[in-house]
């Protein structure tokens, strides 16, 4: 409940921070070659599944992203938790 509130807040000053942005959309030819390249990877997934479960990759993918990017994370989680006033350092 506290999480989806703050998130809805964040959520709504994140548009109100960039709502004034305004990206064109991408020329046809671009977005129906980059849907073609897409479906065909996500088609061939079946082939995909003979050597690696899908479920496995959607499990570890994030897992791996996390794991390299932990000391990106830790900084910025440290940096945030020095900006509040409880006196961490």
């Amino acid at each position: 409940m506290i999480i989806t509130i703050i998130l809805n807040l964040l959520k709504s000053l994140l548009f109100i921070a960039f709502g004034w942005i305004n990206i064109p959309a991408l020329p046809t030819e671009i977005t129906t070659n980059l849907n073609s390249f897409l479906d065909l990877i996500f088609n061939n997934l079946t082939l995909l599944g003979f050597f690696i479960r899908p479920i496995t990759l959607t499990i570890t993918i994030p897992v791996l992203i996390i794991v390299l990017n932990f000391d990106n994370i830790y900084k910025f989680t440290m940096w945030i938790i020095r900006k509040l006033p409880i006196g961490v350092k």
